[in-house]
């Protein structure tokens, strides 16, 4: 019978199935093994290397770089001329014309030293990020340093995520992981300068120790993690509220967040941070020029309308909130299939939940880079008490009738 015949079931045409017995005789594990490390380590190098000769230079970039400068640039004029030198010199025409003219705030930033000055201790406060270009622009251009932190983390990130996977007999889920990497945006952090992905290169060790009962060992990471984005202290906290709801690593989890509750006010000082309702109104109400002195009244509209703004904004705009929907119905399917995380695994999973609510109720930023973290963590968690296995799939199902009939 031939294909037009047989057009009610044409995937049972007799030659596609001879090429499908085929592939799944080449499919044994070590093949599919092997091709999945492949696939995913080609991902991870593609990406180190599209951030070092391709990077994003985006308007984040010039602050980090100023504040990074501080120390031997007091003067604001020259501060702003020396931060934005390199990305000038470096930025293609669109580019820089997007950073110095392309809306109101940049152009005003742009043409007023003072105003940009202003927005200074917003980035101060990643201290660990800050003093990791500063101890790099001593021997490299600054705007390098950026760029070389950006693609060292998505390079660092990527290896110990497949390191993950090799190490605990899951090496095929990189085929899946690859992809939820790139839609959580690992691919366009990479070319951008932010310290999200530096956050995660520590982060995920952290993660990683304390879900094999190396708790202790866990929190330097932890703590380095909160050092690059203070607002890890949120996570923090979850992971402390699931530990103790989970009876594990206790003090481990405490040790690490009071770390971080000792040394927030201490960074906030020496930052010159305006405080957590002036931040929240700039980054979720309204941008404003200039920082300097602004202290608005708290007001519970203004908060509601920027958490309500920011849940817009990320289903609008963002892939995590998809993402972490189709993570959780995958941790539901596993728990009713009997193939539920182990404890702390769980516990880990019930901390990175609190965390995404913790992070929107305190400061609902809506942007993928900020959520990256969290999911690859819960992934590759989730990933591994799957332990998908491509080469051992069921065996192929009786040909229908009407294909024997053909």
């Amino acid at each position: 019978m031939s294909l037009a015949e047989n057009i009610a079931t044409p995937v049972d045409w007799q030659p596609v199935r001879h090429l499908g017995s085929r592939l799944r005789a080449m499919l044994s594990p070590r093949v599919v093994r092997a091709a999945a490390i492949a696939v995913f380590a080609v991902v991870v190098l593609a990406t180190a290397v599209f951030a070092l000769v391709k990077p994003e230079y985006n308007w984040d970039m010039a602050p980090y770089i100023a504040v990074s400068l501080e120390d031997r640039i007091s003067d604001p004029v020259e501060l702003h001329r020396e931060a934005w030198a390199g990305i000038k010199a470096r930025a293609s025409e669109a580019q820089w014309y997007e950073l110095s003219e392309g809306n109101a705030y940049n152009a005003d930033l742009w043409q007023n030293p003072d105003h940009f000055v202003s927005q200074l201790p917003m980035y101060r406060v990643k201290i660990g990020y800050l003093q990791t270009v500063r101890l790099l622009d001593r021997v490299i251009d600054p705007v390098f340093a950026t760029i070389l932190v950006s693609s060292l983390s998505v390079l660092a990130v990527g290896l110990f995520l497949l390191f993950w996977m090799v190490r605990h007999g899951f090496a095929e889920s990189g085929l899946l992981l690859a992809p939820i990497l790139l839609l959580a945006g690992y691919f366009d952090m990479g070319l951008l300068a932010t310290p999200d992905m530096y956050m995660a290169a520590f982060g995920l060790v952290g993660i990683y120790l304390m879900v094999k009962n190396r708790p202790w060992a866990s929190v330097p990471f932890l703590v380095a993690m909160y050092l690059v984005r203070p607002d890890g202290i949120i996570f923090l906290f979850a992971l402390l509220l699931a530990a103790l709801a989970f009876g594990y690593a206790r003090l481990p989890a405490l040790a690490a967040f009071a770390v971080a509750v000792v040394a927030y006010p201490l960074i906030a000082q020496a930052a010159g941070h305006p405080g957590w309702w002036p931040h929240f109104y700039f980054s979720n109400v309204a941008l404003q020029n200039d920082m300097t002195g602004f202290s608005p009244a708290f007001s519970v509209i203004d908060y509601l309308r920027g958490v309500v703004r920011g849940i817009s904004v990320a289903l609008r705009m963002n892939n995590w909130p998809a993402i972490m929907a189709l993570l959780l119905l995958g941790w539901l399917m596993l728990v009713l299939n009997g193939r539920a995380p182990e404890r702390r695994a769980a516990m880990m999973l019930t901390a990175t939940v609190l965390c995404f609510l913790g992070k929107f109720v305190t400061f609902p930023l809506p942007d993928d880079r900020v959520y990256f973290m969290f999911v690859a963590a819960f992934a590759i968690i989730l990933l591994e008490a799957w332990k998908p296995r491509l080469s051992e799939l069921p065996p192929p199902r009786a040909a229908s009738r009407m294909s024997q009939r053909g």
